[in-house]
């Protein structure tokens, strides 16, 4: 079942294209989806101000984060100003390959690898050249993807949560007191295709026992949010919780699709951003 929403997700994206159309398109343009003046225009419109010259991280939005959760993209940058944490970003910014990896089999499999190597090696070239020692990925597939195919780069390819946990180490947080459903999600929309590596999503989780006033409820993680995201929002409101939230950046979008109207999904950079006493322009 998770297999055919995730087979219905690559025919959405491919648009029709075929796998050579598509990956022309991303030597192109770098974006999978969209062509670069619209992902400039969707990242101004989400607050993201000009690029540094320099930096130690470089910033790699995703393919679809800024069309599909600008929210989330929002919050990151406040978070990132708020903490003082130093950051540019790539006019240019090349897919982590993962819709190529979802339709490529067999012997096709590895040169659709060699083509996804030569886009991150892009990405390298172009965050050193400005100064950057880290890639950090506001997708969650997008990071899985490149701490899988880059094996000798995996370090350096972090997850932004990596990046906000860590400058959140030291401080007090908390929220007004709340009772959350938590929901770890199953990943198997890149786990499947690179089971070598993971996120660290027990840190992600562990982290939240930090956040005072904050009561947490864990929600099973054997279901997929895209073919059981309204029965994950009725566990949420079985517990009677105020709000739910998960640390995986694609989950929250067929879970907040879900929870319309219900009740609140929070991403976990707004949880953060509320844990400093901030309220987010994408509360919902």
């Amino acid at each position: 079942m998770a297999e055919k929403a995730g087979n219905a997700w690559v025919a959405k994206v491919a648009c029709g294209r075929s796998r050579e159309e598509q990956t022309r398109d991303i030597e192109n343009c770098g974006n999978h989806g969209a062509i670069p003046v619209l992902r400039a225009m969707a990242l101004a419109a989400s607050g993201v101000g000009k690029a540094r010259d320099t930096a130690a991280n470089a910033l790699l939005f995703g393919c679809y984060r800024p069309f599909s959760t600008p929210y989330i993209v929002r919050d990151v940058i406040r978070l990132l100003d708020l903490l003082d944490v130093e950051y540019t970003w790539l006019d240019k910014e090349y897919c982590c390959g993962l819709p190529l990896l979802h339709q490529a089999a067999g012997e096709e499999r590895q040169a659709v690898v060699g083509a996804i190597q030569g886009f991150m090696r892009g990405n390298w070239e172009l965050a050193e050249a400005k100064g950057a020692k880290q890639l950090v990925y506001c997708c969650a597939g997008c990071a899985h993807a490149a701490k899988g195919i880059q094996e000798d780069r995996r370090e350096g390819n972090k997850y932004i949560l990596d990046l906000l946990l860590d400058a959140l180490s030291t401080r007090a947080l908390a929220v007004t007191p709340m009772r959350v459903a938590y929901f770890g999600g199953c990943h198997t929309s890149y786990a499947g295709q690179l089971p070598q590596v993971a996120l660290d999503w027990e840190r992600y989780r562990a982290f939240l026992e930090k956040v005072d006033k904050l009561r947490v409820v864990d929600l099973p993680r054997t279901l997929c949010c895209k073919v059981k995201s309204d029965r994950i929002v009725e566990m949420a409101l079985e517990e009677g919780v105020d709000a739910m939230v998960c640390a995986c950046s694609g989950c929250n979008v067929a879970i907040r699709q879900a929870g319309s109207g219900r009740i609140r999904v929070m991403s976990y950079p707004e949880l953060l951003l509320e844990s400093l006493g901030v309220k987010s322009d994408g509360a919902s």
